[in-house]
């Protein structure tokens, strides 16, 4: 019986031997392949430079997650600012208070130009029924936009620059602000 044991643990540790030995002349052959195709150098290189590479891919991974999250956060500060906007313009409607748009900024000496400004892409056609994705549906009425500025066609200039005509915006009145004297010009 003990006999047997003996035989059988000595067949197991043979077997053993020989499946490390396959294992092992598996690897080396492996290794020698990969050395004629690469160099034996090259291997070598190209594992620690890959390593290297793994290395700074983590850590640009990281700094990504990072940047997404901060822009993430600034993209939900953009939106509660624009919903607080957008709160503010509809109470300010709801006041009765005219909304008056400013383009540039008030010179001593330039006069300001008032402009009736409106959308031709909101309230029109198929678009009347549904809302505008980008425009509000204030702009289906014309808008007063006040502009600073030396005459009255670079009033227009900096009006088409903020509110472009490519866009559906346009200048349907415009006279210098306080003038009575002066015609009121109208929009082409």
């Amino acid at each position: 019986m003990w006999q047997n044991y003996t035989n059988a643990l000595m067949t197991a540790f043979g077997l053993a031997g020989l499946g490390f030995g396959i294992g092992k002349l598996v690897i080396v052959l492996g290794e020698r392949a990969i050395e004629r195709r690469h160099g034996s150098e090259g291997v070598r290189d190209i594992i620690a430079r890959r390593a290297k590479l793994e290395t700074k891919l983590e850590a640009r991974r990281g700094d990504r997650i990072r940047e997404l999250k901060d822009l993430d956060g600034a993209a939900e500060d953009v939106l509660r600012r624009r919903k607080v906007m957008e709160r503010q313009i509809e109470e300010a409607r709801q006041s009765g208070e005219r909304l008056v748009r400013l383009v540039g900024e008030e010179v001593q000496g330039s006069p300001c130009y008032v402009a009736m400004v409106v959308n031709k892409y909101v309230g029109t056609g198929a678009v009347q029924q549904s809302q505008h994705s980008l425009v509000d549906p204030s702009w289906a009425q014309p808008q007063m936009i006040e502009v600073w500025a030396r005459s009255m066609a670079e009033a227009r200039t900096e009006i088409e620059r903020r509110y472009p005509p490519a866009f559906g915006y346009a200048v349907t009145r415009m006279q210098e602000f306080l003038s009575a004297d002066t015609p009121v010009a109208k929009a082409s």
